[in-house]
């Protein structure tokens, strides 16, 4: 999968990697509808949009996502096409280069979109890794102004759907100040 990366984004949405099914339609996100309703549910998109290719609307444009605002997306583990969360296993270097990719782009706030990478990511960077879905972590680089959001994946998880959008208004009001 290629990411969707570039300077002025107002969200990053890091996920662990790409799923089996995704990287076959290569497209992110395009096997479960569950993540575009959450983001149309909070308002960040402004219209509903099938998953086949929602990615390409939300991600390589802004026409439909609140205020216009540029929305981005990776994975911390890039070379593996895994629907099994579990079989996945980041490593230092994924995280180094996640890290450097957020410096280099410098969005406006990241979304971590999963409990490994919340894990594995913020223990890298030296934090207490929070509990799954807690929202507002804080500026955790400092060499950046970026503000990161730990949101649970979109589906397969005890957190609700509500819980998650709810968590997406509270990025919502965020980028809104």
């Amino acid at each position: 999968m290629i990411p969707f990366l570039r300077k002025n984004l107002d969200i990053l949405f890091v996920g662990l990697n790409p799923a089996e099914g995704s990287s076959r339609n290569r497209h992110y996100f395009s096997v479960n509808q569950a993540f575009w309703n959450q983001l149309y549910d909070s308002g960040l998109i402004t219209e509903y949009i099938d998953k086949a290719n929602a990615d390409e609307t939300v991600f390589g444009s802004n026409k439909i996502n609140a205020n216009h605002w540029n929305y981005g997306i990776t994975d911390l583990v890039i070379e593996i096409a895994e629907s099994n969360s579990g079989a996945v296993k980041p490593t230092e270097k994924d995280c180094m280069r996640l890290k450097n990719t957020i410096v280099s782009f410098k969005p406006k706030t990241v979304v971590l979109l999963h409990g490994k990478v919340l894990k594995e990511f913020v223990s890298y960077l030296g934090y207490e890794v929070p509990a799954s879905n807690t929202g507002r972590m804080g500026n955790l680089i400092k060499s950046i102004d970026t503000m990161f959001f730990n949101i649970a994946f979109p589906h397969g998880n005890a957190i609700t759907s509500d819980e998650k959008v709810k968590r997406y208004l509270e990025l919502k009001n965020f980028i809104t100040k």
